[in-house]
């Protein structure tokens, strides 16, 4: 595997200086951003812009303890549950305590959640919780809302920079420590700084059916491998049960959020059969990863393509209001709802795995932070807990700002060493590019999906080891071409985990 993706001599890069990195900008990145302290210069590194993420499509909401009914062990007990004995029990716990201060941060930062009449939380529940203890913005568009917001304000803070259209290539270190980040924004350029968060999302974009928007390729996570953090769980990819089927295929699918079953919407077959009473004692609201493979096995049995959510036991109008979102994207496909089931199957949707980080974010890599989906603290094992995501992204985002904060932690700018990355050879042409991308999308959708064989693993890693070797010698300089080699590199963590795990558990299924 290739050091530094881009060819170059780094004396000849302009050169920036920063306090704190944050790359990604997602609701990790710019709750993060909001935590850092205001003498310290900050620069927030997004790819796209702020509606680009996985943040901004996050339908569902965050879980946290505030119902009076609820307790800290139920939260804890599910979350375990749902992760399948490989949780890190002590980062749970940071997450399910800290879990309610951090919302009340955000109300006092006016992110709008939904109330009630009487101006209290509305609350819901999802699949795998005992309780309501989901909190929701726009009904359906809690991602959207929160990350809007906190965008509003990290853009007014006068220490934080958003640094539009900016592609990360590569972490920099030296002696174990980081010191900056070679990125590309029409040309390379080197941003040095002694602390940085990498909070760059998931790798739903290595598949042909996800939720995930087109740059989610694990690029954060690729470039942190490179430069030596360690890497676990990414055998653990998600399937979300239902996404919609449409006429009109696209990169990114449709989520149709748990919480549409947590207020009663129930899974069916083509006969009008309720399957998921004979699958599991909590039937529809069963942790993701058993309604995926419920399914699965309906429309294997079947033959037919996807399967149905009955929502005719919710009126229009609360149908409406609660998920105006669905209810609009239902109806712009001629799905009235909730009188019409809605036509579903599973596809990718998230990340257990990524960069290993100790409770504050930090890496094995001094100065070198993860938070959100591309990091793996432990709380979600082999099965995430539906809306843990967002939660970890608030909990650990601000303890990793904190951390950095209380670190101190500072750069003799005068002794960073240049580097030389000099590869002779041919650039990647766009169709090439494109090209490659579809035999990754393809290999990982055959070989590294929901049910997985052990032969099958082993040719989906082949195919991906044959391309990462070809792309081991040749000189890159455009986003597309570092994007090819991070999505083989990360393809090839998944099938690397895959080929280790000899044992079906939580998302990592064997059939043989």
């Amino acid at each position: 595997m290739r050091r530094y993706l881009y060819s170059c001599d780094s004396s000849k890069l302009p050169r920036i200086n920063y306090d704190v990195l944050i790359i990604g900008s997602g609701i990790a990145g710019l709750y993060a951003s909001l935590h850092i302290d205001p003498s310290l210069k900050c620069a927030v590194i997004t790819k796209v812009d702020l509606e680009n993420s996985n943040s901004w499509l996050a339908q569902g909401g965050i879980a946290a303890v505030i119902a009076p009914d609820d307790k800290f062990e139920s939260h804890v007990e599910d979350t375990l549950k749902a992760g399948a004995g490989l949780c890190d029990e002590n980062a749970v716990r940071v997450l399910v305590e800290e879990g309610p201060q951090n919302i009340k941060e955000l109300i006092e930062l006016n992110v709008p959640f939904d109330t009630n009449p009487e101006g209290e939380l509305q609350i819901t529940r999802e699949g795998g919780h005992s309780c309501r203890r989901i909190v929701h913005c726009g009904g359906d568009a809690t991602g959207r809302e929160t990350t809007r917001r906190l965008g509003e304000i990290a853009l007014e803070r006068k220490n934080v920079s958003v640094l539009f259209r900016t592609y990360l290539i590569d972490i920099l270190t030296d002696n174990g420590k980081a010191y900056g980040a070679l990125v590309y924004d029409n040309e390379p350029k080197i941003l040095v700084a002694p602390n940085i968060i990498i909070s760059t999302g998931g790798i739903g974009n290595l598949y042909n059916y996800t939720t995930n928007p087109r740059g989610a390729v694990g690029d954060g996570i690729a470039s942190a491998e490179r430069a030596g953090a360690v890497i676990e769980n990414m055998e653990m990819v998600q399937f979300h049960p239902t996404t919609l089927i449409s006429p009109q295929h696209s990169d990114r699918l449709f989520l149709i959020s748990e919480a549409v079953r947590g207020e009663g919407g129930i899974l069916k077959n083509h006969q009008g059969e309720a399957f998921m009473r004979d699958v599991h004692p909590m039937k529809d609201l069963a942790p993701r990863d058993i309604v995926t493979r419920a399914i699965l096995a309906e429309l294997k049995r079947t033959g037919e393509t996807n399967v149905f959510l009955d929502v005719s036991s919710m009126t229009d109008e609360f149908f409406s209001k609660r998920f105006p979102t669905i209810y609009g994207e239902c109806q712009h496909f001629g799905i009235n709802v909730p009188k019409d089931m809605i036509p579903v199957r599973p596809a990718q949707h998230y990340l257990m795995g990524g960069i290993k980080t100790d409770i504050n974010g930090m890496t094995n890599i001094d100065g070198l932070y993860a938070c959100g989906e591309c990091a793996c603290t432990g709380i979600h094992g082999a099965n995430r807990l539906a809306s843990n995501s967002v939660l970890e992204c608030l909990v650990f985002g601000r303890r990793a700002a904190r951390h950095i904060c209380a670190s101190n932690r500072s750069l003799n700018r005068d002794e960073v060493l240049d580097f030389d990355t000099f590869v002779e050879g041919r650039d990647v042409g766009i169709g090439e590019a494109a090209e490659v991308r579809r035999v990754i999308r393809d290999t990982m959708t055959e070989y590294a999906n929901a049910v997985r064989t052990t032969a099958g693993i082993k040719k989906g890693y082949d195919i991906i080891a044959g391309i990462l070797e070809k792309y081991e010698s040749v000189a890159l300089h455009s986003p597309a071409a570092y994007e090819i080699y991070n999505m083989a590199e990360s393809a090839m963590m998944v099938f690397r985990g895959a080929m280790a795990r000899k044992e079906s558990v939580g998302a990592h299924y064997l059939v043989d």
